[in-house]
């Protein structure tokens, strides 16, 4: 849950940067975006609100156990919570993001490695045997006894 709350606040910082100034957002100029898909920061910062959303969203189901009718079918075939879920995603998107980024802008500052090292962390701790457990559905532990 922390570093969701962390990336939440560092995504939402970063998107709000980029896209209320999207040639220098933070310093950063809009040469270091040469290799890039964009030739702004207006659509990375966009998506950075995305994940700042999406990181709040599944952080709030995670400490107040928000139960949402229409994730139902989705935990249903999973066989996990909507949170549990949201935390591997948001894990993921934002790991192949970061790696993309590496790839194609030539500027690396501290922030890729540590939202590299972040975003593959949310995804190993939702991976632990207890997060698992405690996140599994009921309806999942019933048919396979726990396990």
């Amino acid at each position: 849950m922390v570093l969701l709350g962390l990336l939440a606040i560092g995504a939402l910082q970063g998107g709000i940067a980029m896209v209320v100034n999207p040639y220098t957002p933070l310093g950063m100029s809009a040469e270091f975006l040469d290799g890039a898909p964009v030739d702004t920061y207006f659509w990375p910062g966009v998506f950075l609100l995305g994940i700042a959303a999406a990181s709040l969203l599944t952080l709030a189901g995670l400490v107040t156990g928000w139960r949402w009718r229409w994730a139902a079918s989705i935990e249903t075939a999973v066989g996990y919570r909507w949170p549990w879920l949201g935390t591997v995603a948001v894990g993921g998107v934002l790991l192949a993001f970061e790696i993309a980024e590496v790839f194609l802008i030539p500027f690396h500052p501290v922030m890729h490695p540590l939202l590299i090292a972040g975003s593959a962390g949310l995804i190993a701790l939702a991976l632990t045997p207890s997060a698992r457990a405690h996140q599994r559905t009921r309806s999942r532990s019933a048919r396979t006894g726990g396990r």
